[in-house]
């Protein structure tokens, strides 16, 4: 089926949690876990209104896509010549981000209700067969390593601060404090091509990766990541406390947590044999933070990832015929290719948090994304408490800058950065 039924020496287990955060209205991340294709995705979408959630969808589905039809590593079309002497798995994963890129541009210059939309990505994929890990970002979302009690950032954002130190390097903080901190100089949509950053590292086992969206890197400093691995092995429990320490930081932004723990093979063939690695397609979390989770009848007849509904992310009539294109446009000159894995399609996985300490710090109502590793059945647990109400009443005013709807009470504009006065 793929490489992750070859005899290795490693394999990842992953796990993602998204959050609306504390003062969006909208969550606009979407992540994307296939262990069995190696590929890990955050993508934090922008545009208002749904058009950031409908950005983020499109180039998580065009990743996936992408990845199923090419599981047997042959790429469409000639190598470019800057790329000839990488490794073909970081070539796979330029070609997968240039790919999702056209797709949101499509969408984006063809539909009045999606201009302007955009999204940052940030995709690794791990080849257990070559024992590596290929990085490759657009935008401010990140991925940072943590090896032997030691982090390290593998991205490095495309933002204007670091364009404006790569110009500038002996800037003062004084200089760098007046600059907006969270504009973006790249992203996925914005022009039919885009420039993609690629890395390629060696993995070894105990070895720890976050992908995260800036709502949670901007919340939650490096030092913390670290003090989370002290308390958690466990790569969804990480996640979801890594989700409250932003939270109780703020939350002023969506909030995307993806961790992938390389461990030894310790799978008999037995085992390996009768295992299937659970994956999942994008997970969507209202405004509220609460999505009630579906009854078994509903799960039995889920759509696969094949089906994601981006059309949920619509509300009006012209949104969902821009997102039945979105279908069409994703699967253009991939779907017959991959229609020989589509019968292999998995499911999506939504659990609640189960974990007393998190919950208590994260607040009910709130889903982890996935549980990439295979799990032993455990007892059913009793239904958790109702979250409680938050007031009906929104009260919400607009960026004089770039129109962007704002909880009244902002001191600066969450979109582009611009003080908000009183």
């Amino acid at each position: 089926m793929g490489e992750f039924r070859t005899s290795s020496r490693t394999r990842p287990v992953a796990a993602a949690v998204t959050d609306v955060g504390r003062q969006r209205k909208h969550n606009e991340d979407n992540v994307l876990v296939k262990s069995e294709l190696g590929l890990f995705v955050v993508a934090d979408g922008m545009g208002g209104h749904n058009a950031g959630n409908v950005a983020s969808a499109l180039a998580t589905r065009s990743l996936d896509n992408f990845f199923e039809a090419t599981r047997t590593g042959v790429l469409p079309g000639p190598v470019p010549a800057d790329e000839q002497d990488l490794d073909p798995g970081a070539r796979r994963v330029l070609a997968a981000i240039r790919k999702a890129n056209h797709d949101v541009f499509v969408i984006s210059n063809t539909y009045s209700q999606h201009q302007g939309m955009g999204s940052t990505v940030v995709a690794a994929y791990v080849s257990c067969k070559t024992e590596q890990i290929h990085v490759g970002h657009v935008g401010d979302s990140r991925c940072y390593r943590i090896r032997q009690g030691e982090i390290e950032q593998l991205t490095k954002d495309h933002s204007l601060i670091n364009d404006a130190l790569a110009l500038k390097p002996d800037l003062s903080q004084e200089e760098l404090a007046r600059l907006p901190k969270n504009i973006i100089t790249r992203a996925l949509g914005m022009k039919d091509a885009v420039k993609v950053d690629i890395r390629s590292e060696r993995i070894q086992p105990g070895d720890v990766f976050l992908l995260c969206s800036d709502g949670l890197s901007g919340m939650v400093s490096e030092q913390q990541i670290l003090d989370v691995f002290d308390i958690t092995q466990d790569p969804r429990e990480a996640c979801e406390l890594l989700i409250a320490m932003a939270n109780e930081a703020g939350g002023t932004d969506n909030i995307s947590a993806l961790i992938i723990r390389i461990q030894p093979e310790a799978l008999d063939d037995a085992q390996t044999d009768g295992a299937e690695l659970e994956d999942t397609r994008p997970h969507h979390i209202d405004e509220f933070g609460a999505t009630p989770l579906p009854s078994a009848s509903v799960r039995e007849r889920q759509p696969s990832v094949e089906e994601i509904d981006v059309e949920a992310a619509a509300s009006s009539d012209g949104e969902r015929v821009a997102a039945q294109h979105v279908h069409s446009i994703a699967d253009s000159g991939l779907r017959s290719q991959a229609q020989g894995a589509a019968g292999r399609a998995p499911r999506m996985a939504a659990v609640p948090f189960t974990d007393r300490r998190s919950r208590a710090a994260a607040g009910s109502g709130r889903y982890a994304a996935v549980a990439a590793a295979p799990r032993a059945p455990v007892k059913e647990a009793p239904p958790p408490a109702k979250p409680a109400k938050r007031p009906t009443e929104v009260r919400v005013a607009r960026c004089a800058h770039c129109k962007h709807e704002l909880f009244i009470g902002n001191r600066f504009c969450v979109e582009c950065g611009a003080p908000i006065k009183p």
